[in-house]
């Protein structure tokens, strides 16, 4: 995951610890963690504090091409209204660190000189245009 993306996150750790249900939310990850990861929080930790650390720190280890950010902020947002609360936290977080809103470009409207990347982002209010791959923090 980037260093901003983990920043944010970070941020909210204490609250996330507190308050976030581990298993409600990891179940939602399933196409992004292993069954290893998986049983690994769920059996070798005691409590959901401890879960939760667990869930984190394997999030802030995944690639940034997997989109783990994006899942867990989704993850978050599907389990309630509590947990909607605390990932439109992290995403206000991730914004002001990050001086604009990341966009995903649709594949159809990058112009043919761009070239084939997949992975084009728009970064809108903080004067960076285009940016190709993962935000890099300045």
């Amino acid at each position: 995951m980037d260093k901003l993306k983990q920043k944010a996150i970070r941020h909210h750790y204490a609250n996330l610890v507190d308050r976030m249900n581990p298993l409600g939310v990891m179940d939602r990850l399933a196409s992004l963690l292993s069954l290893e990861e998986m049983e690994l929080i769920r059996k070798a930790h005691l409590t959901p504090q401890e879960r939760t650390r667990e869930l984190i720190a394997i999030l802030l280890r995944k690639n940034e091409l997997l989109e783990p950010f994006d899942y867990f902020i989704t993850a978050l947002e599907e389990t309630d209204e509590n947990h909607k609360t605390i990932a439109e936290a992290i995403l206000k977080t991730y914004k002001n660190n990050n001086g604009g809103v990341l966009t995903k470009v649709p594949r159809a409207s990058v112009s043919d000189a761009e070239g084939p990347d997949n992975g084009l982002q728009i970064c809108i209010g903080s004067g960076l245009g285009p940016v190709h791959g993962p935000v890099q923090s300045r």
